[in-house]
């Protein structure tokens, strides 16, 4: 399978290395379709540490900048000033294909101004999330309860997606008969590197946001849309076109997030009864689980956008040059966390990149959090121990934003 799918990449054209690229910085690595991915994503990233220089410059996907250690993903990640969120991809986007996603596609000061703003309406500061816990507990619950009487499911289907779309549906106060129409649709969104094969997810998703919108407008209510609309930035009411791109974010990023953290967690805890045993018998564990789970799982891959001639450990990069940064190669770097192939509930200290770091760190990561913690001490108290279906293989999603397409489990 690997060597066929390196054939085919093999056949794509590669962008022209830049002038200032040194020779021994180019290293053919691709986010999408790698080869060192198709087995296992997070090694394939963590390979990268064995082979490939700390910064390296794929000619892949238009041609950037990968950053696999976590000290200098940290760096960038903090100095957004050098390092910006605008115009900044993962595959090559024409202007004119561009959605924008507000406030992650701002600097400051715009970003921080809009980010107040949905930290207000979504109630997503720590005390406020908190009033979130018994509905993501019902749901989490409900979705068990479906399972009596059978002897194995589709996790991602049935379980991953379902928990977490709901919730933030309920939050945004969007349809949620129409929750799996939104996951195929951010599926396409964000696991392909052609922008051309996302165009028909994109007009989907821009019908229903257009639609919604306009409902808010002609009768506003107390719901997240309606608030963004009667809102003020700078003295200014929000136009239609602002709060669409608001909610292109929340789409996306809500959408998907958390469904794929369940299913690599419950991946891995599909090989791992006696870590199944172990959280049952201590429920408390569960925060301190989550953190070591999103180090050793992160899965996002986070471009920036150079915007003045720069070094970073001793890699000259030029203004206009995207550095995407790993967050599972970094989370998972050996000179930031000792053993980082190893999932340890003992570990005392998980520091990761999961959710980003500085200005642009998830706004949503409380919630997910909890969301996670939920979900791991429901599972676990409610289910016997699971395991993998016998022959299940698990098929990857690459990108931005990774994760696994399906995961067939048994009991």
């Amino acid at each position: 399978m690997a060597t066929s799918l390196k054939s085919k990449l093999d056949e794509r054209p590669l962008a022209p290395v830049p002038a200032h690229v040194p020779a021994d910085r180019v290293f053919d690595f691709d986010i999408f379709h790698d080869p060192r991915m198709q087995e296992d994503i997070h090694k394939g990233h963590m390979q990268l540490h064995q082979e490939a220089p700390d910064i390296f410059w794929s000619p892949r996907n238009g041609g950037y900048w990968i950053v696999t250690r976590f000290a200098e993903a940290t760096y960038i990640m903090t100095h957004p000033q050098i390092f910006s969120s605008a115009r900044a991809f993962v595959r090559p986007t024409p202007p004119e294909k561009i959605v924008p996603l507000v406030p992650i596609h701002m600097d400051a000061p715009e970003h921080m101004r809009y980010r107040v703003l949905l930290l207000k309406f979504l109630s997503l500061t720590p005390k406020e999330v908190k009033k979130w816990e018994p509905v993501a507990r019902g749901l989490i619950n409900e979705l068990i309860d479906g399972l009596q009487g059978r002897n194995a499911c589709e996790f991602r289907s049935e379980i991953a997606v379902p928990m977490p779309i709901k919730l933030f549906l309920g939050v945004m106060h969007w349809d949620l008969n129409r929750f799996r129409d939104f996951n195929r649709w951010v599926d396409e969104i964000l696991g392909s590197e052609d922008i051309e094969k996302v165009q028909p997810a994109y007009a989907s998703m821009n019908q229903y946001l257009t639609e919604l919108i306009q409902s808010r407008v002609e009768k506003p209510g107390d719901d997240p849309v309606s608030l963004l609309l009667a809102s003020e930035v700078n003295g200014e009411r929000l136009s239609v076109k602002r709060v669409h791109e608001i909610c292109n974010l929340l789409f996306v990023a809500g959408l998907d997030t958390v469904a794929n953290a369940m299913n690599f967690i419950m991946y891995h805890l599909a090989q791992h009864p006696d870590m199944q045993q172990r959280l049952r018998a201590n429920p408390d564990m569960a925060t301190s689980a989550v953190e070591e789970f999103l180090r050793r799982y992160a899965f996002v891959n986070t471009p920036r956008r150079v915007t003045q001639d720069t070094e970073v450990s001793g890699v000259k990069m030029k203004a206009g040059d995207i550095v995407v940064s790993s967050f599972a190669a970094a989370s998972n770097d050996p000179r930031n966390v000792p053993h980082p192939e190893v999932l340890d509930l003992d570990r005392k200290s998980s520091p990761h990149l999961a959710f980003a770091s500085g200005p642009h760190n998830c706004a949503g990561a409380t919630l997910a959090r909890l969301e996670l913690r939920i979900f791991l001490q429901e599972w676990v108290r409610r289910m016997p121990d699971v395991r993998l279906a016998p022959g299940f293989s698990p098929h990857v999603r690459g990108g931005s934003v990774m994760g696994l397409t399906s995961l067939d489990i048994v009991w």
